[in-house]
């Protein structure tokens, strides 16, 4: 499960896939509070504040999966919920349901991925619980390099571009990550909606960090 095309991690129109991977959305017919707090604990975030209706997040594409859920709002998995037959719906994309989450536990968090040292490697990021996905060298530079390493515990870091660790596979998460070098965690950056980037694997950013640990890592 994801959330898709929110201004944050803890926001977006509620997406699931498939045995074979097929990412599709999920209609907003019934779809109440009840439903959005499952999804957000599977997401690993606080309570659901709002559902969103009617394609709030903007459309999906592909299969519209699931329809009719009703959720009791004590379970752990949007999959344990009653609904309709997986993927029948008489719904459009215009229908497409989206919800906010509260904060708690909602970070962005990082890791380094590739790398001949723990220290360095490409950059991989994930909200709550959700798929790790990489980070685009859109703009990427060294003053976000100090923010990436500094979050993961790091004195500071240099940023490597142009595929000079292995490509990442599955979701580009981050696009034009624009730190000022000073925060403590990339979500306190400016960028792009979540998930929305014009990249490929060839761009993932990496960065090679400071050895030396400076404090414990921020955990999200």
């Amino acid at each position: 499960i994801r959330l898709a095309s929110g201004l944050t991690p803890i926001e977006g129109r509620v997406e699931v896939r498939n045995g074979t991977g097929q990412w599709g959305s999920v209609c907003d017919d019934n779809f109440d509070l009840q439903d959005a707090h499952v999804v957000c604990r599977q997401l690993g975030f606080g309570a659901a504040l709002e559902v969103k209706l009617a394609g709030h997040f903007g459309e999906g594409s592909g299969n519209v999966w699931l329809d009719e859920v009703a959720c009791r709002g004590n379970e752990t998995d949007l999959g344990d919920c009653p609904a309709d037959s997986w993927g029948r719906s008489d719904c459009s994309h215009k229908e497409d349901v989206g919800v906010v989450c509260e904060g708690k536990g909602s970070g962005v968090s990082l890791q380094l991925v590739g790398g001949q040292s723990l220290s360095e490697g490409r950059v991989e990021a994930r909200s709550g619980k959700g798929d790790w996905g990489t980070v685009c060298d859109d703009g990427f530079d060294d003053r976000d390099a100090q923010v990436v390493c500094r979050q993961l515990g790091y004195r500071g870091g240099v940023a490597r571009v142009g595929g000079v660790f292995p490509e990442g596979t599955g979701n580009i998460w981050l696009d034009n990550l624009n730190c000022t070098g000073n925060e403590s965690s990339v979500a306190d950056c400016e960028i792009n909606r979540w998930g929305d980037h014009d990249c490929t694997h060839k761009e993932d950013a990496g960065v090679v960090c400071e050895a030396g640990m400076m404090h414990v890592p921020v955990v999200s």
